[in-house]
Formats: structure tokens, sequence, C-alpha cells
């Protein structure tokens, strides 16, 4: 339960302590004296969404503290052991630091933490119903939560929804299956065309590359193998060989060196050696085994052509086009397996179905049951709250044609009858607006009975009720208090006389400032604080006995 809450430059608060004891407590003041201090300062611990306008003017910053004894309290004990948070005792802190620029800290036993762990710890510790119960009240889809929170089906509820979630992700993968074999399917020719074509060009890692190297070598080869013919056509020509030229001058020129030894024998000379020396390079030469292949030249050269070709097509460089024929193979493989995928997954979304609909069967059959019980008992208590011929009824109707879905297959209507004879209708309908403030009230004590939250509050929550049906409200909530501790802001004094424990919140003027303050009252100040709220700021002796009568008759 709350122990203490410490609101310190909060709102028009300076800094006020309160100290809390189990039962009903409850919280009051004039109109904008700030009774809601502590509902709007535990909200923000329990990770509300602060703003920099929650500072008390001058203030740098505000601070809320709220200690919490957990000694029975085993799912927040849990909380705190996993995150490792646990403090010495069974008690617990949480604390919110709120900047004048907005910004905020939040922390679990002195120990930073995030808003998303404080308000999952929160909802172990403090349940809030706010002055718009009422509203939620003919809200259909928070009908069905609250018969849901009545009958306890929370962990229910959560089942089916993971059973719908397994199905509806198992049912897409199966459409998406299905949409991939049917485009797959108008791709296939396609994809065997290209595949087959990159099957026959054959290559491999590495195969591009070595097809270019013996390209460019064929034609080097081929080049040299011109030169060399050249060459040995200038040496080998039958009519017009160079060496035969040669050797004829140098006979022609032997015969004429008896004429002049000395200046001809040097040249002939020369041209010998030069004829030796050509004969040896027309020897070498014819040793060579040079020998063009014009049609490897060609095969490789239409072979790179087709390459570049399907480089191009698919956008890949040369050498990287034996990964496209493995993507394309792989590609081919997946298509080929989807029929027995699909057939595989198509199983397996019948069972998840089957356990969907066996669930949501399983929570119909609980809804029903709730929605009885909580037609019989919240109709026994409207009777205690001035409507002796109210009548509630909780209608389940059980969708068989709808699509699967999250929270099953129910539909709940609230149907009221305030009169003696009258068929129950629509509750938002029939309703007014005072008679829908004592259902959701009812409804709200009888759901926080059942959830068995440690701390419940109540924010005006009696809005619109007034005399007898007032204390009869206070004693329900009395009531309630000795099984969960109960915190109650009100404006009626039947229901803060009904209460363990009072605090009133006044507006002081405080050097140049207003703030609010919080004091405990004893039995002296609960009667005065009861005469006031009675007799509108005039207290007298008769409102005094009044309100002594009323904290009296309240067992105080």
């Amino acid at each position: 339960m709350l122990e203490q809450l410490i609101v310190k430059d909060f709102a028009l608060s300076a800094k006020n302590t309160l100290d809390f004891n189990s039962g009903m407590t409850c919280i009051t003041g004039e109109t904008g004296a700030g009774k809601s201090l502590t509902v709007d300062a535990l909200s923000l611990l329990l990770g509300a969404r602060a703003d920099a306008n929650m500072v008390r003017t001058g203030a740098q910053k505000a601070e809320l503290n709220a200690v919490f004894s957990i000694d029975r309290n085993e799912p927040a004990k849990k909380f705190l052991k996993e995150h490792e948070l646990t403090s010495e005792d069974s008690s617990l802190m949480l604390r919110r630091v709120i900047g004048s620029d907005g910004k905020s800290k939040a922390y679990i036993n002195d120990t930073p933490c995030t808003l998303a762990w404080l308000k999952e710890i929160g909802a172990m510790l403090v349940a809030i119903h706010g002055q718009h119960a009422s509203i939620k009240l003919i809200d259909k889809s928070n009908q069905l939560k609250l018969v849901d929170e009545f009958g306890s089906l929370t962990a229910k509820v959560k089942s089916v929804d993971e059973a719908f979630n397994s199905y509806n992700v198992s049912r897409r993968k199966l459409q998406d299956l299905a949409d991939e074999q049917q485009h797959g399917a108008a791709n296939y020719k396609n994809l065997k065309y290209e595949l087959d074509a990159l099957n026959k060009l054959d290559l491999k890692e590495g195969d591009y590359e070595q097809i270019s190297q013996d390209y460019d070598s064929l034609q080097h080869q081929s080049q040299a193998q011109d030169a060399v013919s050249l060459a040995l056509g200038v040496l080998e020509n039958e009519e017009h060989n160079i060496i035969d030229i040669i050797s004829a001058r140098i006979s022609d020129l032997s015969r004429v060196s008896v004429y002049a030894k000395d200046s001809i024998e040097p040249i002939i000379d020369d041209l010998s050696k030069a004829a030796e020396h050509l004969d040896l390079a027309r020897d070498a030469l014819n040793d060579l085994t040079l020998k063009a292949n014009p049609e490897l030249v060609e095969e490789l050269s239409e072979k790179l052509s087709k390459c570049h070709e399907f480089a191009r097509r698919f956008d890949v460089q040369p050498k990287e086009l034996y990964k496209v024929k493995d993507r394309l193979e792989k590609d081919l493989e997946h298509f080929l397996s989807l029929k027995e995928q699909i057939a595989e997954l198509t199983g397996n979304v019948k069972k998840l179905r089957d356990d969907y609909e066996e669930k949501c069967r399983e929570l119909s059959e609980l809804r029903l049951a709730a929605a009885q019980r909580m037609s019989k008992e919240v109709s026994s208590k409207i009777k205690d709250l001035a409507m002796k011929d109210g009548v509630f009824i909780v209608n389940v109707v059980r969708d068989e044609d709808c699509r699967p879905r999250a929270g099953g297959r129910d539909d709940v209507e609230f149907l009221f009858s305030a009169n003696l004879g009258e068929t129950p209708k629509e509750l938002g309908a029939v309703a007014s607006g005072g008679e829908l403030s004592r259902l959701a009230l009812a409804i709200e004590v009888l759901t926080s009975s059942a959830n068995s939250t440690p701390t419940l509050i109540f924010d005006e929550v009696d809005t619109g009720i007034s005399g007898r049906t007032a204390s009869s409200v206070g004693s329900l909530l009395r009531q309630l208090g000795q099984s969960v501790q109960v915190i109650t802001v009100t404006h009626l004094p039947q229901v803060a006389a009904s209460a363990n424990q009072q605090f009133v919140v006044n507006k002081v003027q405080e050097d140049a400032n207003v703030i609010s303050k919080v004091c405990k009252l004893d039995t002296d100040g609960r009667i005065e604080e009861i005469s006031r709220m009675m007799g509108g700021n005039v207290v007298t002796e008769a409102t005094r006995q009044s309100a002594l009568a009323l904290l009296k008759q309240s067992g105080n």
C-alpha cells in the first residue's frame, strides 16, 4: 500500500508530506485549493507525461516521492528482482524530478529508470479511477474491458490475444508465400530462359578473366605470326630474297676486286658476314612454331561478346556473372520449394486457427458467467445507491461470422432500466447523468475488488450524487477499504465522514505567493471541515453537531 507521499515545488505546493494508513482516506478542500494534487502527483510517479508548467513558479525543479509497502505484493517484488532494483526491506520508493525546462528523470529505489518501468510497476501498485468513469461506461469497447476486469479474465484474454497473434502472423506469411508463388509463376519462364542461357555460357569464378587473358594472348600471337611471315618473305622469296641478292652482289664485287683489291675486299667481307647473319636469322625464324588459330580466336571473341551482353542485362561486371547464375539457381530452387512450404504452412495455420477458436469458446463461456454475476451484483449495489428498482444487465453476444480478431469473438452491451416494469435498454440511451455516475461507481468498486490492486484512488467519482445516496457511496468506499487501501478526493461531507482518515487542502498566502498546504485532521479538525462542507463555508453549531453525527454514524 501507499505509505507516504512527498510533494515539493509541484504546481501550487511548496512542500507537502502525506502519511497514509490502510483503510479509507479522503482528501477534501475548497474548489481550486488543489484537492487533486495527490492524484496528479501519483499519476506522474506512475509514468504520466510531465511538462514545465508543473513546476512551481520561481522553482528550478519539482520533486515527487512515494513510498510503498510491498511485503504482500508478489508481482511488484518479482519485478524489482528481475530488474535488480530490490531494497533491503519490503519497501519501494518511486521518485520523479521535473526540471523547469520540462525535462524529467525517474527513479525506482534511487536507481534511474525509464517511464515504461514506472508504468509497468505502477500498474501493480495503484489504480486511479477518474471523474470520467461514467463517460467510459457507455463506450462499448470499454464495456468489454470492464466485464473482463470484473471476471478476472485478463490472463485468459491475453491467452486469446497470443493465439490470435500467432495465427495472424502465420496467416499473413501464408498469404505472402501465395502472392510470391503467383508472381513467381508469371516470371518462371523468363527465369528459366535466363538460367539456361547462363548455363550454356557455363561461367565459373575466374572464368571470364581466363577467357580475356587467352583471347589477348591469341591476338598477340596472331600479330607475331604476321611479323614472322613478312620477315621470312624477305629472306626466302624465290626471286627476290635478300640473301640471294646479297650473294649475287658479292659475286659481282669479287670479279672486279682485282682492280681495287684493297677497297673492295673489306666490303665483300662485310656483305659476306651480313649474308651469314641473315641466313642464321632465316633458320631461327623457320624454327619458330607460332601458328595462328583463327577459329579459337573467333570462339573466344563470341564468348566475350556474350559475357558483355549478359553483364549489361543483369547490370553487373562480366567477372561477376557466375554470381548471377548462382542467384538465379537459388531463385528457381526457392520458387519450386514454395509449393511444399505452402502445404506445410497451410496445415500449421489451420492448427493455429483451431487453437484460437477453442480459446475463444472458453473465453466466451467465462464471459457469460462473469456477465451474469456482474448483472446480479451491480443491480444489488445500485439498490443501495437510491435506485431500488434499477436493473442492470450485461448482454454478451458471440459473433461467429466476424474474422478472427484480438480480444475474442464477443461483443458486450450494457442495458439498464431505472424504473419498475420498464424493459432494460442500451445504457447510454436511457440513463441520466446521476444514474451513470452511480452505476460507474458501483462497477468500479466491484471490478476493483476483483482486481485486488493494493491502492485504489477515486478522483471525485461521486460527482452528481448527494443526500442519502452520498451516504451509501461513503459506506461503499469504506467497505472496500477493508480489503484494499482506498484514497478518495471528494466534495461530499457524507463520503468524507465515512473515511478512516482525512486530509484537507487549503490555499494560503506565504510572502508574495499563494501555495497549497495539506494537513491531516484530527477529530476536531474533521468536525470543522465536514461542517464547512455541509454549510457552504458557514460553520455553525448546528452544522458541527450534524458533522459529528455523520462521523459517529460512519463508525468514527
